[in-house]
């Protein structure tokens, strides 16, 4: 079975909304100057896209550099200790992402290479995917959709989220929340979880809060995830989970 990285819910609100929740609010409106951003996050596990790749708790670094509606980004994750399928992930994941902006419609394709690596084992895994993200502002909400597609080790794989988020920053507190579900190809299906069927997979809710400190923040980050399809959800061993993150970062 193919297992992978991905920062978890992944770099954005376009880019950083996947791995970073603090650092999510910084890639909202990227700026026209230059600019950069550290993060370190603490998570009670790791998942990509629906499905646990680690059960046990890790630390994940990041790092991202952005000016002009660009922004590149490395990304880490690395265990604590064994997971319960006698494993040690290590992943790393390089992300290059251009975002434009037409009034309420936001547009910013990505490209995200990822090399993962089992510290018990000789597994090492490595691949290219293409990412899309879009999304509206309807009022205080932003409706949205993502769409990632394998173009180098595991092609044919597709997974696509649609949703509703929402994010309001009073004083030094930022608040968010988003719902949203997600539909995968039978190639994606098939490396994850063994199961060659399209389906509509999971059903994602997120929350998060920030505090800001000048140019620092600290973070908390709690994940709702459960796969929805039978098919799927009988093929593996942990389809529902919560995973909390705590972070603390800057931006500069």
């Amino acid at each position: 079975m193919n297992i992978k990285g991905r920062r978890s819910s992944g770099l954005t609100a376009l880019a950083l909304l996947a791995c970073a929740p603090a650092a999510r609010a910084f890639a909202q409106d990227i700026p026209q100057r230059m600019s950069y951003g550290v993060e370190i996050g603490f998570r009670s596990g790791h998942a990509d896209r629906g499905f646990i790749i680690n059960d046990r708790p890790v630390v994940q670094p990041v790092m991202w550099l952005s000016g002009s509606g660009t922004q590149f980004s490395a990304w880490s994750s690395f265990a604590l200790a064994q997971t319960t399928d006698a494993a040690r992930p290590q992943i790393v994941e390089l992300e290059l992402t251009h975002e434009q902006t037409w009034g309420k419609v936001t547009v910013a394709p990505s490209l995200r290479m990822y090399f993962y690596h089992d510290a018990l084992s000789a597994e090492r895994d490595r691949s290219l995917e293409g990412w899309l993200t879009l999304s509206f502002t309807a009022g205080p909400v932003r409706l949205f959709t993502r769409h990632s597609v394998d173009v180098l080790t595991y092609k044919g794989e597709y997974f696509v989220d649609a949703g509703i988020e929402s994010e309001h920053r009073i004083s030094a507190l930022e608040l968010g929340g988003s719902l949203a579900a997600g539909w995968a190809s039978a190639r994606f299906n098939y490396d994850y979880a063994g199961v060659a069927t399209r389906a509509l997979d999971r059903v994602r809710a997120a929350t998060w809060l920030n505090v800001y400190r000048g140019r620092l923040y600290t973070g908390t980050h709690l994940e709702f995830n459960t796969i929805v399809d039978p098919a799927v959800r009988a093929a593996v061993t942990r389809p529902t989970y919560l995973l909390v993150t705590l972070s603390m970062g800057g931006k500069f």
